[in-house]
């Protein structure tokens, strides 16, 4: 697995928290794999 830094505007961390507060998930890096994962799995399904 490869690390990436990532610097996010403070309205997406204040969306990115709510979603992760939402799913009950534990941590903010955590949450972006959760969105990027359905992003991808939704994108690669309606191809």
């Amino acid at each position: 697995m490869k690390r990436v830094m990532l610097s996010l505007p403070e309205e997406m961390v204040i969306l990115i928290e709510k979603e992760r507060k939402d799913r009950y998930l534990e941590t903010i890096p955590e949450t972006v794999r959760v969105i990027l994962s359905d992003y991808l799995r939704n994108k690669i399904n309606k191809k």
